[in-house]
C-alpha cells in the first residue's frame, strides 16, 4: 500500500492558531524530508463564545507564516486553507476575516452543539448520547447544505468526547442514521464538498479515523468521489500521524484517488494498493 510519503496531507495546522506550536516553515522542511506531495495549511477561525481559538487569527500573520514557508528551498506544494469552526453560524465573520488572502480551500468544522464541546468528556455529561449524535449529523446536513466550504472535516469526531467520557465504542451511523448520511452525502455531492478523512483518531484511545471505514464506504455507495487525507497535525509528535494508514482505509472501500483543492477547485492523486 502506498506509504505517507505519497499523499497531500490537507489539515494541518501551525503555530498560526492557539492551538498548534509548529511554524509553517518547519511544517515545509519536514514534509520534504518525508517525501509528501503536498501539505495543506490551516488555521483555526473560530468565533464560538467559548471556544480557545475564538477571535485569535490574523490573516495577516499568517499570510507571513505562510510565505516563509514557501521560501524553504525544495518544499512540496503548499496549499492555503482555513478551519471555520461551526461555518452554519460563522462562515460570513470567517471569510471577513480572511478577506484579502487567497484560499485554496475552506475546510469547515463541527466542535459545538450549542455549548457542548463534542471533543470533550464534558461535552457528554448529562446528555444521551444517541440524541447528541443524531444532532450533530442533523446539523452537519445543515453545514453542507448552507455553508460555502470545499471540505467537511474530521465527521464522526464527537468519538473523541465520547471515549474520553467513556461511553460506548459501539455506535455506526451507517446502522442507526442511514437516512441522514445518505442526506448529508447528497447535500455535500449538490455542493461539490469533499469528505476528509481525518486520521487524529487513530493515536487517541478510540483508534478510528474520522469518519469510520464503515462510514467512508457508506459514503462511496451514496455516489461520493471527493476524498482528502489529513493528519491533522498541532504539535509533535504526531505530524502527518496515520497519513498511510487513512490511504490504506481508502484504498479498502474502493477508492482509487484522493484530493487535495487549489483555488477552491478540487485535483486528484492516485492511491495506489
Amino acid at each position: 500500500m502506498t506509504s505517507g510519503r505519497r499523499i497531500i496531507d490537507m489539515h494541518v495546522h501551525t503555530d498560526d492558531s492557539p492551538d498548534a506550536d509548529i511554524p509553517a516553515a518547519d511544517i515545509a522542511a519536514r514534509a520534504a524530508a518525508e517525501g509528501l506531495l503536498g501539505v495543506g495549511f490551516v488555521a483555526h477561525v473560530d468565533f464560538h463564545p467559548d471556544d480557545r481559538c475564538s477571535g485569535a487569527f490574523s490573516a495577516e500573520t499568517y499570510s507571513r507564516s505562510l510565505e516563509r514557508a514557501r521560501r524553504m528551498p525544495g518544499s512540496p506544494v503548499l496549499l492555503t486553507g482555513i478551519e471555520v469552526g461551526e461555518p452554519h453560524l460563522f462562515i460570513g465573520d470567517a471569510m471577513e476575516k480572511a478577506d484579502g488572502m487567497h484560499l485554496d480551500f475552506v475546510t469547515g468544522g463541527l466542535h459545538w452543539i450549542g455549548e457542548r464541546l463534542l471533543l470533550d468528556a464534558s461535552g457528554f455529561a448529562g446528555a444521551d448520547p444517541l440524541d447528541l449524535v443524531e444532532e450533530y449529523l442533523r446539523v452537519s446536513i445543515e453545514m453542507a447544505a448552507d455553508a460555502p466550504i470545499d471540505i467537511l472535516a474530521h465527521l464522526g469526531v464527537w468519538r473523541r468526547g465520547l471515549a474520553r467520557a467513556g461511553g460506548r465504542e459501539d455506535i455506526d451511523e451507517t446502522r442507526l442514521w442511514p437516512g441522514l448520511l445518505r442526506r448529508l452525502f447528497e447535500a455535500m455531492a449538490d455542493r461539490g464538498i469533499a469528505l476528509e478523512v481525518n486520521t487524529a483518531g487513530l493515536r487517541r484511545p478510540e483508534s478510528v479515523t474520522y469518519p469510520t471505514a464503515s462510514v467512508l464506504r457508506f459514503y462511496r455507495e451514496c455516489g461520493g468521489r471527493i476524498v482528502t487525507i489529513g493528519s491533522d497535525t498541532h504539535s509533535e509528535p504526531h505530524v502527518f500521524y496515520g497519513l498511510s494508514q487513512g490511504a490504506e482505509i481508502l484504498a479498502s472501500v474502493g477508492f482509487t484517488e484522493a484530493f487535495g483543492f487549489r483555488d477552491r477547485c478540487p485535483f486528484p492523486y492516485p492511491i495506489k494498493a
